[in-house]
């Protein structure tokens, strides 16, 4: 993700306290809640705003609290907005939290800055929300900050433009009529267990940028996603961040001991030759987006292979084994993967120790050159 100049944002109002974020409301809003081009300076909670106006008499009626349970049994309220709400251009310096609010009408946020933590879990949104160039500045969020998790969008929601420099987590959200994400740039994202109601796209996805997926199932998803639009070219991307975020997981799999004894060990090599596998597709290919990788990876590998076994049958002689014009003639012949055979029997020199890397270094040539011609299939889109 390229480095951002902070955005030049107008400000025409300065909050430093709940009040003063009361007050302004009061004198600003009538059929719309605007906090357009506020700089506000406190922790904001839209649920304890909408609490405190509903006592007063001019959005009593705008304004309504609705008990709920939630997936642990727990009562909660649900605080109810029938009017528009508007943060345009809007600087929250601190936490802002829009958790369980219920939107009635539109709501936007287009160019909004947020310079800490921020959170819409499990809020539903009726109508269309605008998240256009907002930038979510926090460079890390409190790890029980989950900013999209079970929100609802009932409608359009548009995230074009918009910069995320942290973990993005849209865990089972549900959208109904889509989420556009063009343009933007996602430095982490997650999408595991999000639903799309009434066959919902995902709105201009191939022109965001994705730094990194989460984990597994989301770079799962978004490849999948692309493949359904005949997107080959996305999906070997989004295949390449799926197999990196299932390698980081082996990874600490392996430095946690989630069980012990023999299931213990079993799982330890399990992931010990699923990391191998993954390393030598990283390396050989970049997982299908790099076929110079696979060149590059098969002569590597017939350089060190025919090396090691010139050394292992006729030991290291004056002459160095690139240079001499009777090894270059084996070597060559070696690449060629069903010739060469003859040159392990020479000299009658047939030993376990040069059978290895000779059929080892066909093997992995073997590979390279498989994994250069999949490569090719990114440009049969």
């Amino acid at each position: 993700m390229r480095k951002l100049k902070k955005r030049l944002v107008l400000t025409k109002f300065y909050l430093n306290s709940s009040d003063e974020i009361l007050e302004h409301i009061i004198k600003n809003s009538n059929e719309v809640i605007n906090l357009d081009e506020c700089q506000i300076n406190e922790t904001f909670d839209l649920r304890v705003i909408l609490t405190k106006l509903k006592k007063i008499p001019a959005f009593s009626d705008k304004i309504s609290i609705k008990k709920d349970v939630n997936e642990f049994g727990y009562t909660v309220f649900y605080c109810i907005l029938e009017i528009p709400f508007r943060c345009e251009t809007t600087i929250f310096t601190k936490g802002a939290y829009f958790e369980l609010v219920e939107f009635k009408d539109f709501v936007i946020f287009g160019g909004a800055v947020f310079e800490s933590d921020y959170s819409f879990k499990k809020s539903i949104f009726h109508n269309s929300v605008n998240f256009s160039s907002v930038d979510f500045e926090a460079k890390e969020l409190h790890l029980e900050i989950i900013p999209f998790y079970r929100t609802i969008f009932k409608s359009d929601v548009s995230f074009f433009n918009a910069y995320f420099h942290s973990l993005v987590n849209f865990r089972l959200a549900t959208f109904y009529n889509g989420v556009d994400f063009g343009e933007s740039e996602f430095s982490n994202i997650d999408l595991s267990g999000i639903e799309m109601k009434n066959d919902a796209k995902l709105i201009n996805y191939e022109t965001a940028t994705f730094q990194l997926v989460n984990n597994r199932i989301t770079g799962l998803y978004l490849k999948q996603y692309a493949l359904k639009m005949n997107d080959s070219v996305n999906a070997l991307k989004f295949k390449k961040m799926e197999m990196d975020a299932y390698r980081r997981y082996l990874i600490s799999k392996l430095s946690t001991d989630e069980t012990s004894g023999i299931a213990l060990v079993k799982n330890k090599i399990d992931a010990l030759l699923d990391l191998a596998i993954l390393y030598l597709n990283k390396w050989s290919n970049s997982h299908g987006n790099n076929f110079l990788k696979g060149i590059l990876f098969t002569l590597a590998m017939w350089f060190v292979f025919f090396s090691w076994f010139i050394i292992t049958r006729d030991g290291i002689g004056k002459n160095f084994i690139w240079t001499d014009g009777q090894y270059l003639k084996e070597a060559v012949n070696y690449l060629w993967i069903f010739n060469g055979i003859e040159e392990i029997v020479k000299n009658n020199s047939v030993t376990w120790k040069n059978i290895i890397p000779y059929f080892l270094g066909k093997i992995l040539m073997t590979y390279g050159i498989y994994q250069t011609i999949a490569a090719f299939r990114k440009y049969n889109k």
